[in-house]
């Protein structure tokens, strides 16, 4: 899954746990530190604040998933993106974090390969562009080296599914005739 707008994750959901488990710590630190201050044994301490790692640790997870791991498929999904101009940018002087243009709409691209093919499933999410969700059949093929097979045009999504049509083997019997 490529989402644009949000591509490590949700960040409310990844505050929401990183402060669930940091008051969670905080807590088990109220009830050690008494013991650990009077044995001396202070790296008792540090042990319930490294529970904090476990929420950092899913959008760490979908970069390396995405920028290593599936490097080439982000790639191709990255270029038709910007090829087809698939994402609103906000003004010029707003960035993020990374110093990379803020993104006000976004399009989410899920890449699945399957026994029958491969699907790639492209929602707008209010795009400029929505209508060129639709007419992504050309560029899907030279992208993917794959001839588009069938388009499934819905409201809020359109799903292609791609087929190599070379290492398709079509078998024929003698009863076939």
């Amino acid at each position: 899954v490529l989402d644009t707008k949000k591509p490590l994750g949700n960040p409310n959901g990844i505050r929401l746990i990183l402060g669930t488990t940091l008051i969670g710590s905080i807590a088990v630190e109220i009830q050690i530190a008494p013991q650990a201050i009077s044995t001396k044994n202070l790296t008792m301490l540090i042990y319930p604040l490294l529970i904090n790692i476990i929420p950092l640790g899913y959008p760490c997870w979908k970069w390396v998933n995405l920028h290593i791991i599936n490097y080439k498929i982000y790639k191709q999904l990255m270029s038709i993106v910007h090829s087809e101009q698939l994402i609103d940018y906000g003004d010029k002087k707003e960035t993020t974090t990374f110093n990379e243009r803020k993104v006000v709409y976004g399009v989410k691209l899920v890449y699945e390969e399957s026994t029958d093919g491969t699907y790639i499933t492209v929602y707008p999410n209010g795009i400029k562009h929505s209508d060129a969700t639709q007419t992504l059949n050309n560029r899907l093929e030279e992208t993917f080296n794959m001839n588009v097979l069938s388009v499934d045009h819905q409201l809020s999504y359109t799903r292609y599914l791609l087929r190599d049509v070379d290492k398709q083997q079509i078998g024929v019997t003698d009863n076939a005739f």
